[in-house]
């Protein structure tokens, strides 16, 4: 990748969470959400995903990166919870402000727009400038890059150097075009997807790419380890173990349950909301164990 200078030295396990409200996941599969039941589902998202997550990580000692869309934290109870976060010691990184997927496609003035608002969001929030960012949809191209290194930033984790995940998200889209509806979703940078999967530099930056498995690169986040069968789920664990580094990411969403939380019908597209909360909390926290006891724990 041009520009890039990767650092195999760098060593640790990166927690995250994306705090990504129920309404882009809505949006993702074509359904509109009125303003009031937007800041709805944003507050379940905090009150309910946000605060699993926090009762985990507490229990296991560890801390993590909270990516906060920035407009979200309009809602007092998704402020309240964020500054419960980063006083607990949690960091707190930019998701920007509106979570564009179309982020890259702004004209540069709206995208340097999305990341400065998100960055005030946040820091008005929890009295500290965040130093960390992840561009929504893991998409990033140069322009945005020289924006965060222009603006003082220390770190990116956007990446997911996949292109499993890549041909997964097209078919998604695919099939909710098929159904007559528009996802929020686009194409994207399919370049973002293939770059490299250990932590290197761009500029002043240090780029953290999240986790994917070897040879295939199969993502290793919150929704496969919710959903891989036994055998792939311990393949999983058995690789990254031998990694040096492992930024291990997370969504709100991901310690949430439709039925059991109440969650819109139309979710029932999201595979993993079906899977109990239990479960998938189990299964992340063997994940996790397993990773810290080798790895020291990555903090922006």
């Amino acid at each position: 990748m041009p520009g890039t200078t990767e650092l195999p030295r760098t060593r640790g396990l990166l927690l995250s969470v994306d705090v990504d409200s129920l309404d882009l996941y809505l949006s993702l599969y074509g359904h509109a959400v009125d303003d009031a039941s937007a800041r709805a589902l944003v507050e379940t998202t905090y009150t309910v995903g946000v605060s699993r997550f926090l009762e985990l990580f507490d229990e296991l000692g560890v801390s993590a990166t909270f990516f906060a869309v920035g407009r979200d934290l309009a809602v007092p109870a998704a402020g309240r919870v964020l500054s419960a976060a980063a006083a607990a010691g949690h960091t707190v990184g930019n998701h920007t402000f509106s979570h564009r997927y179309d982020f890259i496609r702004l004209p540069e003035e709206a995208a340097r727009d999305e990341i400065l608002r998100g960055h005030t969001a946040v820091e008005r929030t929890v009295g500290k400038p965040p130093v960390i960012f992840r561009a929504p949809g893991y998409n990033m191209t140069s322009r945005e890059y020289a924006l965060l290194d222009a603006m003082g930033y220390r770190y990116d984790a956007s990446p997911l150097p996949s292109p499993p995940y890549l041909a997964i998200k097209y078919t998604v889209m695919a099939g909710v075009r098929i159904l007559g509806r528009r996802s929020r979703s686009i194409w994207g940078n399919p370049a973002a997807f293939a770059g490299a999967t250990r932590p290197y530099r761009r500029g002043s930056l240090l780029v953290l790419p999240n986790a994917v498995s070897p040879v295939l690169r199969l993502p290793v986040i919150g929704t496969t380890l919710s959903t891989a069968p036994g055998p792939l789920y311990d393949h999983f664990l058995s690789a990254l173990a031998r990694e040096e580094f492992v930024s291990l990411e997370f969504h709100a969403v991901d310690l949430m349950e439709r039925q059991e939380d109440g969650l819109p019908e139309p979710l029932r597209a999201q595979r993993d909301l079906s899977i109990p909360v239990s479960v998938k909390r189990a299964r992340f926290r063997r994940f996790i164990e397993s990773l810290k006891e080798r790895l020291p724990l990555f903090t922006p």
